[in-house]
């Protein structure tokens, strides 16, 4: 009886490692995966290669200013990193800058007000500009104050 339950024990554990280590091995592959090709849109700029969580923050560094002119000179005027989850286009040089605000003003002049405080809309639209939803006159008003 008693080398039974040694061996269904030692059983039970054999089972066990593979179903512990099928998460670890599928995170490997998908790892290597975003290796062979770093951004699912074929159509972003170049830039470094994003971490997997963090992306590029850890590369900006204490000085992001410098980091930026080195990686427009390895990279080209316009650099896309990943802040994050979140896709940064860089424009470094005048003229991208100027083509940039050209062609996509629309959607760069959108304003995306974060849904924090759902039951206090009404008294953050009363006490700041930043939380408020509608662009109304009120809004057009204090903004160019």
């Amino acid at each position: 009886m008693k080398n039974m339950a040694q061996t269904s024990g030692t059983e039970g554990s054999l089972v066990l490692i593979p179903i512990l280590l099928l998460p670890l091995l599928f995170l490997i592959l998908r790892h290597f995966k975003i290796l062979s090709s770093p951004f699912k849109s074929p159509l972003v700029p170049p830039g470094p290669y994003p971490w997997p969580i963090i992306g590029n923050i850890l590369q900006l560094g204490n000085k992001p200013h410098v980091t930026l002119t080195q990686l427009a000179k390895n990279y080209g005027p316009l650099i896309s990193l990943r802040l994050g989850t979140k896709l940064m286009v860089v424009g470094s040089s005048p003229d991208i800058a100027k083509e940039i605000l050209k062609t996509h003003d629309r959607v760069l002049s959108g304003r995306r007000v974060p849904n924090v405080f759902s039951h206090m809309r009404s008294e953050l639209d009363n006490l700041s500009l930043g939380w408020s939803l509608e662009c109304s006159g009120r809004w057009k008003f204090l903004r160019t104050l």
